[in-house]
């Protein structure tokens, strides 16, 4: 996503479409926007956090996020079952 008319305190603060997903992997929920200070690419599958405590992943905690990725996935494994692999088929 790019925007070149934002809020000060995100400038230079790279701005994300994330579409959540459930632990296989399907689409779960409405996509959304959020802040990355980690740097994912296209088709990674992330972690995030929502509400006051994603402004925290910003050097300025006062800025006005709703989201924010903190991590990487690189698998999902649930009941001893690999689930989700973020390597792709085959895994690692």
């Amino acid at each position: 996503m790019v925007s070149t008319v934002k809020q000060d305190t995100l400038s230079g603060v790279t701005l994300q479409w994330l579409q959540p997903v459930n632990a296989r992997g399907a689409n779960a929920g409405k996509p959304l926007i959020a802040v990355d200070r980690v740097g994912v690419g296209p088709g990674e599958v992330v972690y995030y956090i929502t509400s006051r405590e994603a402004a925290m992943t910003l050097d300025n905690p006062f800025a006005a996020v709703d989201a924010g990725v903190v991590g990487k996935v690189d698998h999902v494994d649930l009941g001893g079952e690999r689930l989700l692999d973020a390597a792709g088929p085959g895994g690692h």
